[in-house]
């Protein structure tokens, strides 16, 4: 039977309050209700260092009407907090007393707590494993900036960079005056600039951005220019979001909230939060974040059923529908002649090959969707792409494969490119050494298949492998035109195929035109 659990989290800025079914003894959880009042608890707290009375007597009404919500499903266990503005309130004690009173207490987080639970909530949504991320939130008193992964802290801040605390500090006009905006940047420049050292010496993968401003940010920039998401992600990217800011800091308030996604509320203080972001974007040298609408609400809710269940691995139940190989590629705008192309020598080589490898036909569905997918990964950004593939594959659910397929697929992908597969990669280390195997055999083949195409020209129209003595493994590509470059790069990219099979690699093009050929490692060392 299900049980009831509820969250609350009183920000500077809005109230937001959570209501989970969980089942199977907390390892599956399904939100049955949300809410978010626009309560600005910091407002002018940041300035006075005390609470507003009229915003308390509504944040107390807030607070009475989620308490009136989770009684009516008869929740086991509810946990409240509060952020930055009733940490610095110093007439916090006899509101968080009458809260109490009212059967509502709050937790005052610290800020090393607030950052935890942040990672946390963005974490839960994720639907791969990340080996180490940055994590950023503009609430609006601070900004909280972690890197973390599933198990692990390995550093946190919070910074007095909230988006309430800087639009009363520093803009008054609107809309605001040139002079307003720099001394905001110079001040946020050097707050970050006590922090940014630390965090860049971290190898973190990813960066996630969560909360109101980010989000709001993010869904207004995919409004305006169709950005896809990746899965659950809303991608923002630092020119578009500069573009975006320069028309925001530009307009009145009024003209603001009919341009921003979301609740027309945040206009005023939209701006400062966009230059908080902005800026830390530039100093990490970050061309784009991921964008999570989880965050501080989901970190709580995964943290309340962690204490209730010894065991829990809570997941979120989703409903998102599988989605064909083809759909998935297009989502991500990818070049679908080319992966055609890939997949298809990739399979004539898997067949032709199979008394080598020794894989079966389940092995070859796993290598045409690496093949039809390799590159979506461009569509963040072409240097490390593969990794990008890999963690937009396992993101996605394509149809037909289960878990075990997908961790496959990913990495048969994320290997068709730079480096092979080692135990040093996370990602590959996980698999149990029987898939390790088969991720070998599959990325040696799929790199060879992609260098054949690397022009994305699609000029060979079929290849032909042949085995002779001495362990030597000869690839035609048939052509109605001579193709040099593709030879070479097969070649090259061929060492996997030589080290896992245990052959030397031979590449030409069929007789009937002429006869360009490399050997095995020839390029690589004509190169030098």
């Amino acid at each position: 039977m299900a049980e009831h659990f509820a969250v609350v989290d009183v920000g500077s800025n809005a109230m937001r309050f959570q209501v989970a079914s969980v089942t199977d003894r907390g390892r599956h959880y399904r939100i049955i209700h949300q809410d978010r009042k626009p309560v600005r608890l910091g407002h002018r707290v940041f300035q006075t260092g005390k609470l507003d009375p009229k915003v308390t007597e509504s944040a107390l009404k807030a607070l009475k009407e989620f308490k009136s919500i989770a009684d009516r499903y008869g929740v086991a266990a509810t946990h409240s907090v509060a952020t930055a503005a009733l940490r610095e309130a110093s007439d916090a004690r006899p509101f968080l007393a009458r809260c109490k009173k009212m059967g509502m207490p709050l937790e005052v987080l610290s800020e090393e707590e607030e950052a935890r639970l942040i990672s946390l909530g963005i974490i839960s949504g994720l639907q791969f494993h990340l080996p180490l991320g940055l994590f950023l939130d503009i609430g609006g008193g601070s900004l909280e900036m972690a890197v973390a992964n599933s198990t692990n802290n390995y550093c946190l801040f919070s910074l007095p960079l909230g988006a309430v605390r800087l639009t009363e500090k520093y803009l008054s006009f609107d809309p605001p005056r040139h002079k307003e905006l720099k001394n905001l940047r110079g001040f946020v420049e050097g707050e970050l600039k006590r922090v940014v050292r630390r965090i860049r010496k971290e190898k973190f993968t990813m960066v996630f951005g969560s909360a109101g401003t980010i989000t709001t940010l993010a869904d207004t920039d995919t409004r305006l220019t169709g950005e896809t998401k990746v899965g659950s992600l809303t991608v923002l990217r630092r020119p578009r979001l500069k573009t975006l800011l320069d028309v925001l800091k530009s307009e009145s308030v009024e003209r603001r909230a009919s341009l921003i996604s979301g609740d027309p509320k945040r206009a005023d203080i939209i701006v400062a939060g966009g230059m908080v972001l902005l800026e830390v974007m530039i100093q990490l040298e970050l061309d784009y974040i991921f964008v999570s609408q989880r965050g501080l609400r989901d970190g709580l809710m995964i943290d309340l059923l962690h204490r209730h269940y010894a065991h829990a691995a809570p997941g979120q139940s989703d409903a998102n529908d599988t989605e064909s190989l083809e759909q998935i590629g297009h989502k991500y705008n990818f070049d679908a002649a080319h992966a055609r192309q890939v997949s298809q020598l990739a399979l004539s080589i898997f067949y032709q090959l199979q008394k080598l490898h020794q894989l079966n036909g389940k092995h070859a569905s796993i290598l045409r969707a690496a093949a039809m997918l390799h590159e979506i990964g461009t569509f963040i950004a072409f240097p490390k792409h593969h990794k990008h593939s890999y963690y937009l594959i396992k993101s996605s659910r394509p149809n037909s494969f289960n878990k075990e397929d997908i961790d496959l697929i990913a990495n048969v992908a994320r290997y068709h490119r730079k480096a092979h597969p080692s135990p040093k990669h996370l990602g590959f280390s996980q698999l149990p050494p029987e898939s390790q195997d088969v991720v070998r055999k599959l990325s040696a083949i799929l790199r060879v298949a992609d260098a054949l195409d690397y022009k994305h020209e699609q000029n060979i129209r079929e290849v032909k492998c042949a085995l002779s003595a001495p362990k030597t493994l000869c690839i035609e590509g048939i052509a109605s035109s001579k193709f040099k470059g593709e030879l070479e790069r097969a070649v090259a990219k061929g060492a996997l195929m030589e080290e896992v099979f245990n052959v030397k690699l031979l590449v030409r093009q069929a007789k009937g035109i002429r006869s360009n050929h490399l050997k095995g490692r020839q390029y690589a060392a004509n190169q030098t």
